[in-house]
Formats: structure tokens, C-alpha cells, sequence
């Protein structure tokens, strides 16, 4: 006797469901497996014999010697100049530290302002040092107004003496060059500054001038006679550009809100301890706080205010209207630039870089 035909609904549902299932998943797998070659065979741009020939030079550096085949790619990217920045830059980026550091020297050597912003972020995040000292070197090659603020901060900040004593020496490179596009012999410059949030606008203080440029130092408008004193150091609120502090020779600090057209004095609010022929060396303003402000000051003293006294770092939370202590200074520990970070003060002297917590 035959037996009647019985399905098993749940079992059969349950195959067909997993059934679909992988019927989907091996459609996906084929997606992407077709997006991928797409990608790569199809949509993405071509490269020309050439941008594979500067591809290979550029490998050609990961040598940490320098090799004959070093040395020929060297050679042949520096002839090949603007168009080998953008494999340059790319190698700023590799996993291969040797590569990193000779791209960053070799964009140095071809100086293409197109390979500033690249470059300022290998001096701001590399992990090695040789790559951050090559990446200020180059940005000092390039002379760039833009990279100052970076290159000041790293000239402090930076952990590697190396690294600090190359952002140094770019500044002065980059200094040079701004006042020689400015029409200023460097010999009568006292001040150039950059604004951190706005790298176009640069400020540059000669004798009781201001010249002013809002765009990067091709163009400049000179405010005559608008400062109150000689300049010694120059800083720029990292948010708004036409808030300038100077420090000012024998004459305290003073504050412009104005791009420089105006100036108000600030020397009255720091304390008795500023009684004399006071002089500000360096201000900063803390880019986490665009309110406050840390600066290092003394007194001259004597018959012609030969002798620098150093009298000591103050801080300021409200821009500038009152003042706390943060440092005690030494004879002989002029600051000549300071930068904050993390809630601390960073203080260059002359043979050391000053450490002190900001107060609250």
C-alpha cells in the first residue's frame, strides 16, 4: 500500500531560507569582486609613462645610503622639479621611515611652495625625528610665510633638539625672505608674525611701521609711525587676525583689535614688579584659548638700558586685562619665543626650553 506524501513545511522553509541566503552572500561576494576590478582596471585614471617613471625614482630613495641608485634618482627628481612633487608628497605618507625622510629632504631641494601644507604636517606628526628635522629644513628651502606659525611652534615644542634647532634656522630662512619681499632690509625688521588661524595675513614691525599683508607677503600696506615703541615680539590671536599683541621695547606690551591701525596699553595691568624700563621678549596665545595669553618679560636698566634683567613669565585669562604668575626667571634666561600646550607653557631660552603649568 502506498503511503500518501507528506512535506515537512518547517524543514522545507528552513532549507529554502538558507538556500536564499547563500544565494545572496555569493551575489555580494561577485559585487564586490566586479566594483574591484572596475575600480582598478577601469575607473581609476590611468598612469602615464612618465608618472611611472617618477614613481620608480621615488622609490629609488628608500636607501637610508646614499647609493648610485640614490643618488641617480636624486639627480633625475630634481630636473624632473614641480612634477615630481606630487609623488613626493604621496611619499610622505609611506609606512617606510627611510622614504619618508629622503622625500621630505628632496622636496627641499625642488622647493615648490605646492608641498608646504604636506610638509607642515610631517613636522607636526611624523613619529621620527630625521623626518620632522627634513620637513623643517625643506619648509625653510620653500620660504613659505604660511609655515611659520608651525615652524614656531615646533622650534619650541618638539621633544628633538635636532628637530628644534631646524625649525630655527627655517624661520630665519623664511624671515629673510619676508622682508625681502616686504622691501626691508632684515637689519631694520624687529618683528614678523603670522596669524595661526589665517596663514595669509602676516604682520611685519620696522622701527615704529607696521606692514601689514593679507596675502601670504605679495602685497603689503604699510601703517607709518602707528606703533607706540620699537617692537620686540609680535603675536596674533589664533581666531581673529586683527587682534595683535606686541611686546615693545622698554614700553611693556600693547594690544591692537584693529589690524594694527590702533594700539592700547597693557603694561599698566601686569604689576609693580613691571616698574621700570619694561620689555616683553615673547608673547603667545594659547590656540585651545584664544582668551589667553602668556608672555615673558624684564626691565632694562642702567644709564643707556644696556643690561636685560629677566623678570619672569605671567599669564593672562581674559586677553589681556589682568595677569598671574606662572615662572620665575633667571639672570641670563632671556625667552626668546614661548608656546602653550595641554595647559603648560613652553619657554625657549637660550640653551634650554622652560616647562611650567598655566594656572587654572
Amino acid at each position: 500500500m502506498l503511503r500518501p506524501f507528506e512535506m515537512d513545511l518547517p524543514k522545507w522553509n528552513s532549507k529554502q531560507r538558507a538556500l536564499r541566503a547563500l544565494g545572496i552572500l555569493g551575489a555580494l561576494i561577485v559585487l564586490v569582486a566586479v566594483s574591484a576590478f572596475l575600480l582598478n582596471n577601469v575607473i581609476a585614471t590611468p598612469v602615464s609613462p612618465r608618472e611611472a617613471q617618477i614613481r620608480g625614482w621615488v622609490n629609488d630613495l628608500h636607501d637610508a645610503g646614499l647609493t648610485k641608485a640614490r643618488q641617480s634618482a636624486q639627480q633625475k627628481l630634481e630636473a624632473a622639479g614641480e612634477e615630481a612633487v606630487p609623488a613626493l608628497v604621496t611619499a610622505l605618507h609611506s609606512n617606510d621611515a627611510v622614504l619618508r625622510q629622503n622625500a621630505a629632504e628632496m622636496l627641499g631641494y625642488i622647493a615648490s611652495p605646492r608641498a608646504t601644507d604636506a610638509l607642515v604636517q610631517s613636522l607636526r606628526g611624523d613619529p621620527v625625528v630625521a623626518v620632522r628635522a627634513n620637513a623643517a629644513s625643506a619648509l625653510g628651502s620653500i620660504q613659505s610665510a604660511s609655515a611659520i606659525p608651525a615652524l614656531e611652534s615646533s622650534s619650541v615644542l618638539d621633544a628633538s633638539a635636532q628637530v628644534r634647532q631646524a625649525s630655527a634656522n627655517a624661520l630665519d630662512s623664511i624671515y629673510a625672505r619676508v622682508a625681502q619681499s616686504a622691501n626691508k632690509n632684515i637689519n631694520d625688521v624687529q618683528a614678523i608674525t603670522v596669524a595661526p588661524g589665517q596663514t595669509n595675513v602676516v604682520y611685519l614691525a620696522s622701527k615704529r611701521d607696521l606692514l601689514v599683508s593679507r596675502n601670504g607677503g605679495a602685497n603689503w600696506d604699510t601703517l607709518t609711525q602707528t606703533l607706540p615703541s620699537l617692537v620686540s615680539t609680535l603675536a596674533v590671536n589664533p581666531t581673529n587676525a586683527n587682534i595683535v599683541y606686541a611686546g615693545l621695547h622698554s614700553q611693556g606690551m600693547a594690544l591692537s583689535t584693529d589690524g594694527g591701525r590702533t594700539w592700547q596699553s597693557l603694561t599698566r595691568n601686569f604689576g609693580n614688579e613691571a616698574i621700570g624700563q619694561s620689555t616683553v621678549t615673547a608673547i603667545t596665545v594659547d590656540p585651545a584659548n584664544p582668551m589667553r595669553v602668556v608672555m615673558a618679560h624684564g626691565i632694562r636698566i642702567g644709564d643707556m638700558n644696556t643690561t636685560f634683567v629677566p623678570l619672569g613669565i605671567l599669564a593672562s585669562k581674559d586677553g589681556g586685562k589682568s595677569w598671574q604668575y606662572v615662572l620665575d626667571l633667571n639672570e641670563g634666561q632671556l625667552v626668546t619665543r614661548l608656546s602653550v600646550r595641554d595647559n603648560k607653557v613652553y619657554a625657549l631660552t637660550n640653551d634650554k626650553v622652560l616647562i611650567a603649568p598655566l594656572p587654572n
